[in-house]
């Protein structure tokens, strides 16, 4: 017998979500009682997570009752990916508004961060949003962010992310590579009405 062990059962994902519930510590959008809760794995250098962020946002756009929450999981083999997040986390914790204008920014100028400009492009990304630029790049150097960074990821593993964007809606893993908007709108409302 070759293959997975599948969660199986009326509520195959409740552990799942019970986990992310209790350690999820990103910026976060919606209302906390939603009836759905949405956990975004993503790396800000990955290509594949800029070609799904219109379709999430017009998800959370058109959807406004989920919560949805940002986890940074920069992979090891994007060269800037792991400052991204560190300036994420920084941007995040100065004000949550600014950090969804930032991410979005970031991936519009993806093709222009490199890891030897990617200080000086990230810094004035954040500062376009309100945020003091060098706070910012003060907090995204101390070893306490890059640990904040690391706890993500160490999330990520623990509920077998392997790939960026991946998405858990109520629990439910989700990639998002190749499934469109009506897709994801589907597994949302299913999400909505699973008692």
């Amino acid at each position: 017998v070759v293959g997975d062990v599948i969660p199986f059962g009326a509520h195959p994902f409740d552990r799942t979500r019970e986990l992310l519930d209790k350690k999820v510590t990103g910026p976060a959008r919606g209302p906390a009682s939603a009836p759905v809760a949405i956990v975004e794995f993503s790396d800000l250098q990955c290509p594949h997570c800029k070609e799904a962020a219109p379709t999430i946002e017009r998800l959370l756009t058109e959807n406004p009752n989920i919560h949805f929450v940002f986890q940074n999981f920069p992979l090891p083999m994007h060269n800037w990916a792991m400052k991204g997040a560190e300036y994420a986390d920084c941007v995040g914790r100065a004000s949550n508004d600014a950090f969804w204008k930032f991410i979005a920014a970031v991936y519009a100028a993806q093709s222009d961060i490199t890891a030897e400009n990617a200080d000086q492009k990230l810094t004035e990304l954040a500062e376009t949003f309100g945020v003091n630029a060098k706070d910012v790049a003060g907090c995204a150097a101390k070893p306490e962010t890059q640990a904040r960074v690391e706890q993500s990821i160490n999330l990520g593993k623990s509920v077998d992310v392997n790939a960026t964007p991946t998405l858990f809606i109520n629990g439910r893993p989700v990639g998002v590579n190749g499934n469109n908007y009506d897709v994801l709108k589907q597994i949302v409302d299913f999400a909505a009405n699973d008692k």
